[in-house]
């Protein structure tokens, strides 16, 4: 989860600390108003989930990872999410910022493509994203109550099978968001449900490609947050005390 310490020893600009909403993605061929994405940004790290419209409304109540069915599981392949630390090159004789996301763990399987794009403030809670590598506009909202306090640190997470690693836990405002990565490498492919047609993993090896948590969520007091949106979505609804992760 490392990187070099000069982008680490500058932080992001004041006015991007918080939780922002897309509300929009364009590109060539597809407008996306529906999907659910998430947008956590502290002083140096940000986590991000994007969840479908049909996983959002195609999946049962269960209790655990395992307790979803086939095809459910392929639903959540379809899911995104990332977290790692962010880099921005402040606008100087330009319009715009250069915002590139730094992927350090990624629900997808990780590729050589970067998560770079121009950012134009509307106001102050309004950004305009479009892209530099690939052609894309986004246009994101942040969240009310999501700025102050902002903190970020490293807890430790537990998967499936009880197995701890070290995970991003970030605070902004009233909102918090925690990104544990899975125990195991992925295998090298565009998308991951690519990877699951091509490798044709064992019901055991999918879970555990898939077992990867990005939860976001809202403090309900000093010591309690409950998870609103969930990569594992059984988990949505789960009160949290801050103290399960520890640093």
């Amino acid at each position: 989860m490392s990187q070099t310490s000069d982008i680490k020893n500058l932080p992001v600009p004041a006015r991007y600390l918080g939780v922002w909403q897309r509300e929009l993605l364009e590109t060539q061929t597809i407008k996306d108003t529906t999907s659910l994405v998430l947008w956590m940004q502290s002083q140096h790290y940000h986590i991000d989930l994007r969840i479908p419209h049909a996983v959002q409304i195609g999946l049962r109540k269960v209790e655990s990872l395992q307790d979803y069915n086939d095809d459910e599981l392929l639903l959540l392949a379809s899911q995104q999410g990332f977290a790692g630390i962010t880099k921005l090159t402040p606008a100087t004789n330009q319009s715009s910022d250069i915002c590139q996301w730094l992927r350090e763990i990624d629900f997808q399987p990780i590729t050589s493509a970067r998560d770079i794009g121009k950012m134009v403030f509307t106001d102050e809670n309004t950004i305009i994203e479009t892209g530099i590598d690939e052609n894309y506009l986004e246009v994101w909202r942040r969240l009310t109550y999501s700025q102050e306090p902002t903190y970020s640190t490293f807890v430790t997470g537990q998967n499936r099978n009880g197995l701890t690693t070290k995970a991003y836990l970030i605070r902004t405002g009233k909102y918090v968001a925690i990104a544990r990565p899975r125990a195991i490498e992925l295998p090298a492919a565009q998308l991951l449900i690519c990877a699951i047609k091509t490798d044709k993993p064992t019901r055991e090896q999918l879970l555990d490609w898939l077992d990867m948590e990005i939860s976001f969520g809202e403090m309900l007091d000093d010591k309690h947050w409950r998870i609103n949106y969930s990569s594992l979505p059984f988990k949505v609804g789960l009160i949290v005390e801050i103290d399960d992760y520890q640093s």
